[in-house]
């Protein structure tokens, strides 16, 4: 399968579309005004993927020296299973390295088996659990972490 989608920074003229695929995926969405402020703050990264003018993912890092925790992963649904988050995550880790960040740290639900997969095929390993973490269902989500080498 060809390769027909181009990953960058977000821009300001990405933010709606980016807080509209969060809205759609995620129970307690960040908001427009929220994915705005990270362009204004140096301690975010955003990545996305585009296909044309569609959107087809975003994933946010927030760099805290050493510590980078990757705060937001989303594809849209017609874009899974194709690399898409494997591209965008590992773009996004490279440029946190840019940063100093040596670690990357990120919850999941501990349902999502998919993201499981996917995150533990990049190398990250899966450290804890937090009792609870989700709403909307409520849910424990398995804490994860990668350290470069």
């Amino acid at each position: 399968m060809d390769k027909t989608w181009t990953i960058k920074q977000m821009t300001e003229e990405d933010v709606a579309a980016v807080a509209v695929l969060e809205g759609e995926n995620f129970s307690r969405p960040w908001s427009y005004d929220a994915f705005l402020k990270t362009l204004s703050d140096e301690n975010y990264i955003v990545i996305i993927a585009k296909e044309a003018d569609a959107l087809l993912g975003y994933c946010v890092l927030l760099c805290t020296g050493e510590e980078g925790d990757i705060t937001n992963v989303c594809t849209a649904p017609t874009a899974r299973g194709k690399g898409v988050a494997t591209e965008m995550l590992t773009t996004l880790m490279e440029e946190g390295t840019t940063c100093g960040v040596t670690e990357f740290f990120l919850e999941v639900r501990e349902s999502n088996t998919p993201a499981r997969s996917l995150y533990t095929k990049l190398g990250f390993e899966e450290i804890g659990l937090r009792k609870n973490y989700y709403e909307d269902p409520k849910e424990h989500a398995v804490l994860m972490k990668y350290v470069m080498e």
